[in-house]
């Protein structure tokens, strides 16, 4: 039962950093937007597009860390041996 809690453990870990990164990312890309195009005057910019982009970041950090979590716990594959005998 320890390794079931460990994983939830690290699922939970995960999804925290997953949300953090999310947010640090739509923060980047929305405030790297406004001071690269965005010029005094103008109406600000629709913020959806760079959720969309945060949310993303977020998901693909967590799917990255989940697979490394998976390759760590899954035992290593044992290719089958050739059935035949082998001469030398």
């Amino acid at each position: 039962m320890k390794g079931v809690e460990e994983r939830e453990q690290k699922l939970i870990e995960y999804s925290v950093e997953a949300v953090i990164v999310g947010w640090l990312a739509y923060l980047f890309f929305y405030q790297n937007f406004l001071l690269y195009n965005w010029h005094r005057g103008l109406p600000l910019p629709s913020k959806w597009p760079f959720v969309v982009l945060g949310v993303v970041s977020g998901v693909l950090f967590f799917w990255y860390e989940w697979m490394k979590l998976e390759k760590r716990e899954s035992p290593p594959e044992v290719a089958p041996e050739d059935a035949s005998p082998r001469e030398p």
